[in-house]
């Protein structure tokens, strides 16, 4: 065999409401991506946030959340733990068996740059700390607002460092962007009087926000309005790690005096000229890490899903090699790509941010002999390579054609095909396969883009030759399923993903509990998870011909969608999780048909011309 290697409103009861929009535990950045992960989230944000108490009330976290996944996190189960992003904040459970949530020391690694990998202090990677302003509209429409790393110089962040206590004073002191200091006496306003003097950190509390941190009001608790105390404050907030300081921003058209103050987890605001009720609001901090953690995300709380049309590749202008072409659902498609060597898509690389969006092909466009993997960016995968600002970015580097890799970019000094490389869906990691060992195996390589960046290390080890095949990841990346041939025939596998050890540069992970979920005589091949997690679709020939079936990404209820004594394969899943895309030989050459999951009516046929199309790209 083998041996694994290394490797939101409510609008009737609390209860009705947690019912009908909880999802299953890891809704999927992707997909039902604005359901809560976890009913002890929805909880927590109903308690604050939900319209049966908030009223005209600022949020605590945010109208709901917009983004869940498995992020790192060491003392976790599988190394992995569920984290959910509001506008405010973001929930964690860092241990399920313990049930409590948490929302994490944002604040501190936004201006520290340290980004905690797990319990102990120094199990951390580092990088910049955030330019994103502390207040106001993000930076390229506010530039005059200080950053989180302009006050590392005056937070508390493991160095020590403390104020003394000015009780009774007023603020009148102004940090301006780049961290300067200054006084403004027209500032000193009775409300910011300083009333606390918090001795854990050494830093100094205005009125304003301690009444705010302090207030009572309507609430959720045991499924009951209650007037009680809104938040915990040291469970919401932390501690200050910061004095308070009023600030220059932007907020919406207009430059305004802004009063700031950084606790570990939260920021708190006060903009004089709002709106009762708005005066004093959380900071966006939920947003402001997600910028600074993904950058290359963008931002799903502004922006509209990604859109991935369906790919397909086709030799009906080469007569020989595969070239790609965007469905036009008219019987023909755009051609995409012209190139002497075929190219197929296999992937997305998905992100709010067009600039950021990729379609993941492997193409032997530089060797007729290796396959190499590359990014089309999003003008390239919708109006072609030869567009106006059309891209394409080479992530392999193994065919020993002469060219040099970008610095501390993977590569290879032994030939070999690589290729159906598959994005993580945070965008950060790259599963694919690699034939630079001379047997195939899995390999997984860290993925940065602007500018490519990351190396890649084997994640099986398969001591016998075995053809490996279509890597795919559950939405939540928590799993990681595909296809292998070592004892002559295609089955579908899944492992748990556990990481050791992640940075910039590198991934290190190991495949757990290796399971064999189709494990029959037949062969079981193209498997693609659907895009919310629950469902695989997979072509097999246990029927005698090859036909196209769906499971549970468990394995269990196998379910055939097509009878046809033609050839159907290579399923591909509709964003929505309800059609497949599949190529068939129906009609005498392969083209591209949709089907309903539901009942496996074909219900169009997307080309219909006398070439071979194939290899179809949807959204999974």
């Amino acid at each position: 065999m083998y041996r694994p290697g290394m490797i939101w409103s409510m609008l009737a009861l609390i209860g009705a409401f947690l019912l009908s929009t909880v999802a299953p535990l890891a809704a999927a950045p992707f997909s039902g991506r604005t359901s809560f992960a976890d009913p002890r989230f929805a909880t927590i944000w109903s308690r604050t946030d939900s319209e049966a108490v908030r009223g005209g009330r600022t949020w605590y976290w945010g109208p709901g959340p917009w983004f869940d996944y498995g992020e790192f996190y060491r003392e976790s189960p599988g190394t992995i733990r569920t984290v959910q992003y509001f506008d405010k904040a973001r929930m964690e459970i860092n241990r399920p068996e313990e049930g409590i949530v948490t929302n994490g020391l944002l604040v501190k690694e936004l201006v520290s740059g340290r980004m905690q990998l797990g319990d102990f202090p120094y199990d951390a990677t580092y990088r910049d700390p955030s330019d994103v302003p502390v207040a106001g509209n993000p930076r390229a429409a506010n530039t005059v607002a200080p950053g989180y790393r302009d006050f590392a110089g005056i937070a508390t962040i493991d160095n020590g460092y403390r104020d003394p206590s000015r009780l009774n004073e007023r603020v009148s002191a102004v940090i301006a962007r780049g961290g300067n200091i200054s006084i403004r006496e027209d500032l000193a306003r009775s409300e910011t009087m300083i009333v606390q003097y918090n001795s854990v950190t050494g830093h100094n509390i205005p009125r304003v926000f301690w009444d705010f941190m302090n207030a009572r009001g309507r609430v959720v608790e045991n499924g009951r309005v209650v007037t009680a105390p809104i938040v915990d404050w040291l469970f919401a907030m932390g501690y200050p790690i910061t004095d308070p300081y009023w600030t220059r921003a932007v907020v919406g058209n207009t430059e305004r005096d802004v009063l700031v103050q950084l606790f570990e987890r939260r920021v708190l605001t006060y903009t004089p000229d709002n709106p009762p009720g708005y005066q004093v609001e959380m900071g966006n901090v939920g947003q402001h890490y997600f910028q600074w953690r993904y950058p290359h995300l963008g931002t799903p709380w502004a922006a509209p899903d990604p859109a991935t049309p369906l790919i397909y590749a086709s030799n009906i202008d080469t007569g020989s090699h595969w070239e790609l072409y965007r469905a036009t659902f008219d019987g023909s498609g755009r051609r995409l790509t012209f190139n002497n060597g075929e190219t197929v898509a296999f992937s997305w690389r998905r992100s709010w941010d067009q600039n950021q969006h990729f379609l993941v092909v492997d193409s032997r466009r530089n060797s007729p002999q290796y396959r190499q993997i590359y990014l089309l960016n999003a003008v390239a995968a919708d109006a072609g390579e030869q567009a106006a600002g059309a891209g394409v970015v080479r992530i392999s580097y193994s065919n020993a054609d002469g060219t040099f890799p970008p610095p501390d970019n993977d590569f290879s000094d032994i030939p070999g095909s690589e290729y159906n490389a598959s994005v993580s869906p945070d965008g950060m990691l790259l599963a694919f396969v690699s034939e630079r060992q001379g047997i195939p195996q899995l390999y997984l390589r860290r993925l940065n883009v602007s500018p490519l960046r990351g190396y890649a290390g084997p994640i099986t080890s398969y001591n016998r030759p075995c053809n490996v095949e279509s890597p795919t990841w559950s939405p939540d990346g928590r799993y990681l399923f595909w296809v292998a041939n070592c004892e002559g025939n295609f089955e579908i596998y899944q492992a748990t993903i556990a990481f050791y050890h992640i940075d910039d540069l590198f991934a290190s992970v190991n495949l757990n509990n290796v399971r064999n979920l189709s494990n029959n005589a037949a062969n079981d091949r193209f498997a693609r998870i659907s895009p919310d997690g629950k469902t695989i679709a997979f072509a097999s020939d246990r029927d005698g011909n090859w036909e196209i079936y769906v499971m549970n990404s468990d394995g269990s209820n196998v379910r055939r969608l097509t009878n046809n004594a033609a050839t159907d394969d290579s399923p591909t899943w509709s964003p929505d999780n309800q059609q497949l895309a599949f190529a068939s030989d129906r009609d005498g050459d392969f083209e591209i048909y949709i089907l309903n999951v539901s009942d496996g009516a074909v219900v169009q046929q997307v080309t219909q011309n006398t070439a071979q199309d194939r290899w179809p790209l949807w959204a999974q």
